[in-house]
């Protein structure tokens, strides 16, 4: 008999930042044991830093719109949600946090100068969205009915 790592039972119980750092983890280890070591040029280290603040950025913002709203910023449990949030950032992505995580990813590939280590992207992309978002998404729309499904047919799920 075949044993499988049922995802299902991750699902909202790992938080998005630690998905993140788990993939950042396994890219430092493929760009470690599997690239050449070559570096790169101040004008990309320059990129990277620009990259970096806009993930930066993108994330406070997310969480700052939240709060203000007045809503849970914890990604564990969005039954605790009380506002369906569509203003400010929220009205570019559904799920601007996540993708400012990404982009914060992206700058880390950039320092990591690996094409081997970019395998850490589509896997973050990919486990956010089975374990966080989809989860989120029946959530919400069993909470704000369709409210949130106008807010999905309007704004994109990343960007």
């Amino acid at each position: 008999m075949e044993k499988r790592l049922n995802v299902e039972l991750l699902t909202l119980k790992v938080p998005p930042l630690v998905q993140m750092l788990v993939v950042a983890l396994v890219m430092w280890l493929a760009a470690r044991f599997l690239d050449t070591g070559e570096t790169y040029s101040t004008w990309q280290g320059l990129f990277l830093i620009i990259i970096l603040a806009a993930g930066m950025t993108v994330v406070v913002v997310g969480v700052v719109t939240l709060y203000k709203m007045g809503t849970t910023i914890d990604p564990r449990d969005p039954s605790r949600a009380s506002k369906l949030v569509t203003v400010g950032i929220f009205s570019y992505s559904r799920n601007p946090i996540y993708l400012g995580l990404l982009v914060i990813l992206i700058a880390w590939n950039i320092h990591l100068y690996s094409l081997y280590a970019s395998v850490g992207l589509p896997l973050f992309i990919w486990l956010v969205t089975k374990l966080q978002i989809i989860p989120e998404e029946q959530q919400m729309g069993s909470k704000f009915g369709i409210d949130y499904f106008d807010y999905c047919e309007k704004v994109r799920r990343w960007l």
